[in-house]
């Protein structure tokens, strides 16, 4: 579904806050407010993850759109693109957002889109917010902003000094919010598979890789931990253990969503220009870091897995972008993260006039670094041996502005807060030479970081295979 925002109108208010309050602080001094969130960056990686966004209270859900959805022929991105259709065209000031809709899109809603599922529409999970606070890393300084839309219950102004008293207010709150919190809430870490069966899934991969149907997919295990932490006080104690440009924090309901994330999926500005940066590669943080970052970077499989999904990727763009404006920029470059290292590429290009947001996600999602290729095989082949579904993760986390732009991280390292239970998600890249018990050990140093934040050591995961539908 192709859509076009209205008109352009006035740019939003913005004022520059003098205060020394942390991203962590303003987030800790939201707690309790309704659809609180953070995009937040570590401004790890250069020019990309460079701001952190802070919001409360949206003044529209996605849920109340849903009433009009066709379970038999809409999907969840038909739903996105009808509301932001509708949002007047705001003129950016320079900012990295100008108010617009926040939240996800779950991985099970791009098995719709691709035509291998049913839609469950109700699964995403976007908030239309007016207002929100600005962290810039690179000038350690932050920007308040407010857009007058038509659903805005009060003035700009109202909300820009709101804003300001929070900033002022949150500044006095304890540097470590949640510090104080009992890290050691927790007992052990339980997966959806035994190791064994992990063993035997991979092995099923590689069958299927032998047999011609793919060249590589990507296969995730489940831990379920029961816990009674506080949503916001794990995430916290995750962004301190595990930085990340593309973390996030979004409460709901009696959920919550918390990432750490190092993936950016989708970048597009308002002036139409698109950046994706794929993972593929990763070595765990142990020993001789320059060894273990030049052994990925020299490694012809993993050099091999990320050039297919630049590949993928680049098909996937082509349909929404100018002829000849696609380029890969850096085809495997290795960063270092808390726990990790990862060989990452860069893929810019310019989207065709009369392209959306929306239609860029339809292109592209899911990302093509959490399914494998050819894609929808991949992903059959997902649902056929991960015995539980993948929610949020290996989805979108992000927002979709008021000025065309759109900034979507890859929900990995990711988990969900349901109630007394936190769901943790790692996987990786079965191909052809891969080995199970090289693929099982890489599963656990993404999830590393995670069971850090939860309390969990090395010896604290159990291989009990749990009852898929009695663990949701």
């Amino acid at each position: 579904m192709t859509s076009t925002m209205t008109n352009t109108t006035r740019p939003p208010l913005t004022c520059s806050v003098e205060t020394g309050c942390s991203v962590a602080q303003l987030l800790a001094s939201l707690r309790g407010e309704t659809g609180s969130f953070a995009l937040e960056s570590s401004c790890n990686t250069g020019g990309y993850g460079r701001y952190s966004i802070v919001g409360a209270n949206p003044i529209d859900e996605l849920g109340h759109h849903l009433q009009s959805i066709d379970p038999g022929e809409d999907d969840a991105l038909s739903v996105l693109a009808a509301v932001t259709s509708v949002l007047p065209r705001i003129e950016n000031p320079g900012l990295p957002f100008v108010g617009g809709w926040v939240g996800f899109i779950p991985y099970e809603s791009g098995e719709a889109v691709v035509g291998i599922a049913l839609s469950d529409a109700s699964a995403m999970r976007f908030g239309l917010y007016d207002s929100a606070a600005i962290y810039d890393h690179a000038t350690d300084r932050w920007t308040v902003m407010a857009v007058d839309f038509p659903q805005s219950p009060t003035p700009a102004g109202e909300r820009i000094d709101l804003w300001k008293r929070r900033l002022t207010q949150a500044a006095d709150l304890p540097t470590e919010p949640g510090e104080t919190s009992d890290r050691k809430t927790v007992a052990s870490a339980r997966s959806n598979m035994t190791k064994g069966e992990y063993f035997d899934k991979v092995e099923r991969a590689i069958e299927y890789i032998r047999a011609g149907d793919i060249y590589q997919v990507n296969l995730t295990q489940r831990f379920t931990v029961e816990s009674a932490v506080d949503p916001l006080d794990l995430y916290l104690r995750l962004q301190r253990v595990n930085p990340a440009d593309y973390s996030a924090f979004i409460a709901y309901d009696d959920q919550a969503i918390l990432s750490a994330s190092p993936e950016l999926f989708v970048q597009l500005a308002p002036d139409g220009s698109i950046v994706t940066r794929p993972i593929k590669g990763t070595r765990p943080r142990i020993g001789s870091d320059d060894a273990m970052r030049d052994e990925l970077k020299n490694s012809e499989k993993d050099r091999a897995e990320l050039a297919m999904i630049v590949d993928l990727l680049r098909n996937d763009m082509g349909r929404v972008c100018r002829f000849g404006s696609i380029d890969v920029t850096h085809a495997a470059q290795a960063e270092t993260h808390p726990t990790v290292h990862h060989l990452v590429a860069t893929i810019v290009g310019c989207i065709n006039e009369n392209v959306t947001a929306v239609d860029v996600l339809r292109a592209m999602f899911p990302g093509g670094s959490i399914t494998g290729c050819p894609k929808i095989r991949a992903m059959e082949i997902i649902r056929e041996l991960e015995p539980t579904p993948r929610e949020v993760y290996c989805g979108a986390i992000g927002f979709i502005g008021a000025d065309g732009s759109m900034n979507m991280n890859i929900a990995i390292r990711t988990m969900i807060h349901r109630r007394d239970r936190v769901h943790v998600y790692a996987g990786g890249a079965i191909t052809a030479d891969s080995r199970a018990e090289d693929e099982y050990n890489e599963s656990l140093s993404k999830a590393k970081g995670m069971f850090r934040a939860l309390g969990i050591g090395e010896f604290d995961l159990h291989e009990n295979n749990l009852n898929p539908n009695g663990n949701q």
